[in-house]
């Protein structure tokens, strides 16, 4: 709103980003004759509880005087009614005397009856209180935001109230001459609560309320008190990679996530963004996949905030003799790592294994079983700690230039790009894990300097230590500060000289459709979480790109060739895969087989400081230098491709933000996935 010739004007919406100038109502009550020069500060809030959200200003008139104007909301259209709303100080129709300093306002509901007052300032400095008169009659909903991820106070976020056919949205912002109310109070009208609440925490992260805090919308079980929700933001990771389910003779069981190599735009550091690795081997054990009815049948999903770009997908068994086992050249590092496929036999836990603090932490990298190292201080920046070290004494046995392998399982408690930027600007400088041996000083000596991290929740890592020690020690040392986890390391001694044969099978079938989002598990409470395949909700708790993705249904000739020619799945998507079991080659007597899921493609997610976040263009392509790409780059326009993007990108996303009524319309609980 303005002021024109001394009158209120407002500056309406056509809906079409567009507005319409249109003269403000007359000033109504006493006082009405004033003449109003400026209006120094505004502020929308719900005065009257009504569940319209109404426009308070602050003026200054040709008599000096500081009024106030409520600009009540009656669905069609706004009435000045004065500001006879607002007692505890004299006021003469909406004109409010004793030396009040024009352009100073806020609210809250400083007296906790469950409407909103204002503060004032007057011209000695003093902060007046102008208590809200009756518009506690209507009932109302009081959200109490406490930032974990964001800032504390949850400054920027953007909250949402549903109540029957009732929808109203407040933001929090911190601002002058007007900040956005210090509470944020919803009217409800003659409704006595609210159905959802949801919130788009300044981290990204949107997060959804009820009061029951049941089913799929509800994301955390917030502490509700009369006429009050209080909203504690959760630190749920928003992007990762698509996850893999496998048929292991009985369902669909969760294996890991993976290709998060390949996510592009991702912020390192305040001006320099990664370099994507979109091709990985993800490991499968052999009692992980079983064949039903000749094929072997997996399951990729899209279930959190960010798209994916999947260019091939390829099964590889591998079979090799009992007793042994195979692990694939795995672990996100920088330079990528090219495909090797290790083998080993009777890999064992190191002699010992010590934290920075002299602690024996050998018993927690033992074997698999949900306990880690992990007695570091976690700095507040979310995915970064103190420096610490983990030392691991070898066998003394292990001669010079044998081959030595370390297979470090764990996962990674990622930083996103917005807590790269957080901790720049704190002087902070993420170090991958380096790894470290003694030379003849006794001194230790960096020998890899970014040995790699797990990309999957759960993912070995290899590291080959061949001709890296530079002494008679057998001792290496693990230095970093971000946050990796490991659950299992073992060494192997054994030289690797076994025979393996590989079988490639391109998938028989290969079909995209809507699926939803899988019930989070954990036995312990704890992190890393796993997946219930067979518990799925349709209920959608994230943002989404707006672009255009693949169409639903069959996609295998996407799937078998590396061309750029991806299926673009958006959260809630799957691909359904199955191969032809049929095709592999008879076992030797003796041997097993280990599997490999061969996948090459990229991601991208929605973090605010990713690079081209808010849209699904441009495509990738392999052979890009950065993402994104700038001229003379492009994507490579072939008529083969012209004919992939109009045949197959046809499914058009509008809105990056799902409706509120989602979370009550959508599914209330998880229910049985199909199979």
């Amino acid at each position: 709103m303005s002021s024109v010739a001394g009158h209120a004007t407002f500056a309406l919406s056509d809906g079409r980003s567009g507005f319409r100038l249109t003269p403000a109502p007359e000033p109504q009550g006493r006082g009405a004759d004033s003449h109003w020069l400026t209006h120094e500060a505004a502020q929308f809030l719900d005065y009257d509880n009504d569940g319209l959200l109404d426009l308070i200003t602050l003026s200054s008139s040709t008599e000096g005087s500081a009024g106030l104007h409520i600009w009540r909301n009656v669905g069609d259209g706004w009435v000045d009614v004065g500001g006879e709303a607002f007692g505890s100080l004299p006021m003469k129709g909406s004109v409010l005397r004793g030396g009040l300093t024009p352009g100073v306002l806020a609210s809250a509901d400083l007296d906790g009856d469950g409407d909103t007052d204002l503060i004032v300032r007057a011209a000695s400095g003093e902060l007046r209180f102008l208590r809200n008169e009756g518009g506690n009659r209507n009932y109302s909903l009081r959200v109490r935001l406490a930032g974990k991820v964001s800032n504390r106070g949850g400054v920027e976020a953007k909250v949402e109230v549903r109540a029957g056919s009732l929808q109203q949205k407040l933001e929090t912002y911190a601002a002058s001459p007007a900040p956005a109310p210090a509470d944020l109070i919803f009217g409800l009208g003659r409704r006595e609560a609210a159905d959802a609440v949801r919130v788009l925490w300044p981290s990204g992260v949107v997060q959804a309320e009820t009061q029951s805090a049941e089913g799929a919308g509800a994301q955390t079980a917030a502490r509700i008190e009369p006429g009050t929700l209080k909203v504690t933001e959760v630190d749920r990771k928003p992007s990762s990679c698509p996850y893999l389910y496998a048929w292991d003779g009985e369902r669909f069981r969760f294996v890991t996530d993976f290709m998060g190599g390949g996510e592009m735009g991702y912020l390192e550091e305040p001006g320099r963004y990664n370099r994507p690795d979109p091709d990985e081997y993800v490991r499968i054990r052999g009692d992980q996949l079983r064949e039903r009815g000749g094929r072997y049948e997996l399951r990729v999903t899209d279930e959190l905030e960010e798209t994916m770009f999947v260019d091939r997908l390829q099964l590889i068994a591998v079979a090799h003799p009992q007793g042994t086992e195979v692990y694939p050249n795995e672990g996100m590092s920088d330079p990528p790592r090219p495909f090797v496929l290790y083998k080993t036999r009777g890999a064992r836990p190191p002699l010992s294994a010590v934290d920075d603090h002299g602690h024996d932490v050998l018993s927690k990298i033992t074997r698999m079983d949900r306990q880690y190292p992990d007695d570091f201080r976690r700095d507040r920046v979310r995915g970064y700690a103190d420096e610490h070290t983990l030392t691991l004494k070898l066998d003394k046995g292990v001669a010079a230039g044998a081959r030595t392998l370390l297979l470090l399982t764990g996962w990674t408690d990622y930083a996103w790009s917005s807590d790269n930027v957080a901790a720049s600007q704190s002087g902070k400088e993420m170090r991958p894990p380096s790894l470290q041996v003694r030379d003849a000083r006794g001194e230790w000596r960096t020998v890899i300097a970014d040995m790699g991290i797990p990309v999957g929740r759960p993912q070995t890592v290899t590291v080959d230590l061949t001709g890296k020690f530079l002494s008679a020690s057998r001792e290496v040392r693990i230095v970093t500060n971000m946050r990796v986890l490991w659950d299992q390391i073992l060494v192997d001694t054994s030289g690797g000289d076994f025979p393996a044969q590989l079988t490639r099978l391109d998938p028989v079938t290969a079909t995209l459709r809507w699926r939803g989002f899988s019930r989070e598990t954990t036995p312990d409470g704890r992190e890393p979480f796993g997946y219930d395949y067979e518990q799925v909700s349709s209920a959608l708790p994230w943002k989404v790109m707006p672009g255009r993705y693949t169409r639903v249904g069959d996609v295998r000739e996407l799937l078998v060739a590396s061309d750029d020619m991806f299926v673009i799945s958006r959260p809630g998507d799957e691909i359904s895969l199955s191969f032809d079991a049929t095709q592999l080659p008879p076992l030797p007597a003796g041997w097993t087989r280990t599997f490999l899921l061969y996948a090459d493609g990229f991601s991208k997610e929605m973090d605010i400081n990713s690079a081209s976040p808010d849209q699904v263009s441009p495509l990738p392509f392999h052979g890009m230098t950065k993402y994104p790409y700038t001229a003379p780059e492009s994507y490579p326009l072939t008529e083969g491709r012209r004919a992939y993007i109009e045949r197959y990108n046809t499914r058009l996303v509008t809105a990056e933000f799902p409706s509120i009524d989602s979370i009550l319309l959508d599914s209330v609980e998880f229910g049985a996935a199909s199979r």
